[in-house]
């Protein structure tokens, strides 16, 4: 079980049909961070000019009721399967969260608040992907608490940090 990061360019959930991905970052893709313990089904997609393979995904594997979500991202299928061999730093990481889920205390004239530095699993974790409003300093965690609560959380770090969250070493992190 390791996190790694991945461009992703379809994310259909299978229970609303829904897309995670926008038309506009359709031909871009979007970088998550996403869990190895929660793939399913590698396939490979690549042809002469373009890597990409497809899986299914499952925000919370421990639900029997949630349906895996179809996923084609820009690794090829040895490149996702080889993160199933990657042993993390730790199995667990610090993460500088929000309160609140918002980094200002009323507004954006307001001063920031201070994030809480929380410790959680790395099994736990479902994906990372950017906060729009300001994706070069936080970021959307999704993981679970327990088998069932399900928490997103705006932790305070930026995209360059990506590298630092999906090898655990939290000495870099703020």
């Amino acid at each position: 079980m390791s996190l790694f990061i991945a461009r992703v360019y379809v994310w259909q959930d299978t229970r609303d049909s829904s897309n995670r991905i926008s038309a506009s970052e359709a031909t871009t893709g979007r970088l998550f961070i996403l869990n190895t313990n929660r793939i399913t089904d590698v396939k490979e997609l690549s042809t002469l000019v373009i890597t990409r393979s497809s899986f299914y995904y499952s925000d919370n594997p421990a639900s029997r009721r949630e349906g895996l979500s179809y996923l084609e991202v820009g690794l090829s299928a040895a490149q996702v399967v080889a993160q199933f061999d990657v042993v993390p730093a730790s199995n667990a990481v610090t993460l500088p969260i929000c309160p609140y889920n918002s980094p200002y205390k009323g507004n954006p004239c307001f001063p920031l608040r201070t994030p809480v530095d929380t410790t959680i699993g790395l099994w736990s974790i479902a994906y990372v992907t950017r906060y729009n409003p300001d994706p070069n300093n936080y970021v959307w965690v999704a993981y679970y608490k327990g088998s069932f609560k399900r928490m997103e959380v705006l932790v305070s770090l930026d995209v360059d940090m990506y590298p630092t969250l999906t090898s655990t070493t939290t000495e870099e992190q703020r």
